[in-house]
């Protein structure tokens, strides 16, 4: 009894061993990702879901499958939408660099530049809840 307890024991060590390098990617393995628009990942991060919302509900915000690859939708569908922020990317391409988040709302996900958002909860959050409101009646 005790060697099957030992050697479940080992067994277990040796598995996470294997398991746990592959679930965590280092930087120097996100140097690697290189997007077909040329865009180098430099960094990245994933967070618990942070409350973000459009800067302007009512102007153009790419949102995107793929950041700076392929369109997905634009923000301005969603002017009451809280998003959560559940990863960041920091893309280069030569000396620039850019900042993307990956979000999750109740009808939509995908990644925005970080210039399109700002942290906290959509103050009109509550005005999207009344099915006869509509966006232009702001």
């Amino acid at each position: 009894m005790k060697k099957r307890i030992l050697l479940t024991i080992i067994l277990s060590v040796f598995m996470i061993s294997f398991i746990l390098p592959v679930t965590t990617m280092s930087v120097s393995a996100q140097q690697r990702i290189v997007l077909k628009s040329g865009w180098k990942v430099i960094k990245g991060r994933a967070y618990p879901g942070i409350p973000y919302h459009a800067k302007n509900p009512k102007k153009s915000a790419i949102l995107w499958n793929t950041p700076t690859v392929s369109k997905h939708s634009n923000l301005n569908k969603y002017p009451y939408e809280t998003w959560n922020v559940v990863v960041v990317w920091v893309l280069q391409k030569g000396s620039k660099k850019r900042v993307y988040y990956q979000v999750d709302g109740q009808h939509d996900t995908g990644w925005v530049w970080r210039g399109y958002l700002t942290k906290g909860h959509n103050p009109n959050e509550s005005k999207g809840n009344n099915p006869n409101q509509l966006p232009e009646d702001d």
